[in-house]
């Protein structure tokens, strides 16, 4: 009887590493932070901010640029990045994943701040700003979309596909600043 006990621990224990393996390989399979540089998830929140500043900042642009390059970009902006807004959210929405609407709290200085100006300041901070947005966007979507970048094949595919036009809106950003002479 006891030989008994002990073998029905023993197959109790077995199953019990066997179960906890397969759990922790399932996980893994779905938004965790294993050998990724981010989970699915903190990207999709880091660029839903990225870009719901580059709508807001050109929605200023549009509003209080004195330049009509810096309105056009503004315009600009606003099209493209509501575009790719719509597009994360179609994407989150199927796999369960938040888009969340607000800016994190970076994103809301740098809007509050430009916010407070005015005139060719106004235009040469939004300038600088769309440089500096776009540069971290490259790197967050760069990253992303790496191999070991986040768990989600699909969502990695997603930011990989983005790269070319946030490149182009970073050279975009650049000829405009130096437009404003910067």
């Amino acid at each position: 009887m006891e030989k008994n006990s002990l073998i029905k621990k023993y197959f109790v224990w077995i199953g019990l590493v066997i179960c906890g393996s397969l759990l922790l390989s399932s996980c893994k399979d779905k938004d965790d932070n294993w050998n990724y540089a981010m989970s699915n998830q903190d990207f999709v929140n880091r660029a839903a901010s990225s870009n719901n500043l580059e709508i807001a900042a050109g929605t200023l642009a549009r509003d209080k640029g004195t330049s009509e390059t810096v309105k056009n970009y503004g315009i600009h902006m606003i099209t493209d990045h509501t575009a790719a807004g719509q597009e994360l959210k179609g994407l989150a929405a199927g796999k369960g994943w938040a888009v969340p609407e607000e800016l994190a709290e970076k994103d809301r200085a740098e809007v509050n701040r430009l916010n407070t100006l005015t005139g060719a300041t106004f235009d040469r901070e939004f300038a600088q700003l769309m440089v500096k947005s776009h540069q971290e966007a490259v790197a967050l979507f760069e990253t992303a979309s790496a191999n070991n970048g986040i768990p989600d094949g699909d969502l990695r595919q997603w930011a990989a596909s983005k790269l070319p036009t946030l490149r182009h809106h970073l050279q975009e950003a650049i000829t405009l600043r130096e437009s404003l002479g910067q």
